[in-house]
């Protein structure tokens, strides 16, 4: 018998429900296109928006960010929002300001409640950590916290610790993200995932990119991961498959097994 999940519910939103939740992320560098492609995502009915702040033009700028926030909430209505900065040395863009400010800007950002998760990475200074997971709880923003290898994918048992750090440093939900080299890395995240789904109490992500992992995309919620990251309009990783078409995979596999995803 599956024990039972510590789901995170937001706006509706079930993260660690019955089926993975699809999540479109926005990668517009301007306010203008950031929300031209809200307004064109929208419309594929995604499950949650990710804003993949790293990219915007003005990070630098906390009252634009806020200003952009607000109408991106107004774009995509009550769906859930992952704020994210990706660090640049785990898959992100170069910004101009340093970790410090970014953790200034999560949390001016979490202050106002527009989003509604935040996602931070752990190997961040431990005082970052700490005040993210701080301030998230204040405001009732839910924390990712998230590892990422961008060279290659790291043994069972790392990938199982990992999953099991974020949960002790206070996660909401856990991320892992790695770079297969073979079928085999793809898996081992796949096995690693659900040890880790069996030993959490937290929600899960898993992704493993590129498109050898692109397979994660589609089966990873049969193993515990709960969000899959795919395209609407334009990717923010390799990999990253349609909406649509991730869509038509789970129901076809909700079909298979008789009507249940997991």
């Amino acid at each position: 018998m599956k024990k039972h999940i510590k789901a995170v519910d937001a706006r509706g939103k079930r993260l660690g429900g019955e089926t993975p939740l699809l999540c479109t992320p926005l990668v517009g560098r301007t306010r203008q296109r950031l929300l031209a492609e809200a307004e064109s995502v929208v419309r594929q009915k995604p499950d949650v928006i990710e804003w993949r702040v790293d990219f915007f033009d003005r990070i630098g700028d906390t009252a634009a960010v806020i200003e952009t926030a607000r109408l991106l909430r107004e774009a995509v209505g009550k769906r859930p929002v992952i704020f994210t900065r990706r660090a640049e040395k785990e898959g992100g863009e170069r910004i101009p300001i340093d970790d410090a400010q970014v953790v200034d800007l999560y949390a001016a950002v979490a202050d106002t409640r527009l989003v509604d998760f935040i996602d931070f990475e752990m190997a961040h200074d431990p005082d970052h950590v700490r005040r993210v997971r701080e301030f998230t709880r204040r405001r009732e923003v839910r924390l990712i916290l998230s590892y990422h290898n961008t060279s290659y994918t790291p043994g069972h048992e790392h990938i199982v610790q990992q999953f099991l750090e974020a949960e002790r440093l206070g996660a909401d939900v856990a991320m892992v993200q790695v770079v297969p080299r073979d079928r085999v890395d793809v898996l081992r995240l796949l096995a690693a995932t659900a040890e880790a789904d069996e030993k959490t109490r937290i929600p899960l992500i898993s992704i493993s990119v590129g498109p050898l992992g692109s397979v994660t995309r589609m089966v990873g919620g049969l193993f515990g991961s709960w969000l899959m990251f795919c395209v609407g309009e334009s990717a923010s990783a390799p990999g990253q498959i349609p909406i649509r078409d991730l869509v038509a995979v789970y129901d076809i596999i909700r079909r298979a097994r008789g009507g249940e995803m997991l």
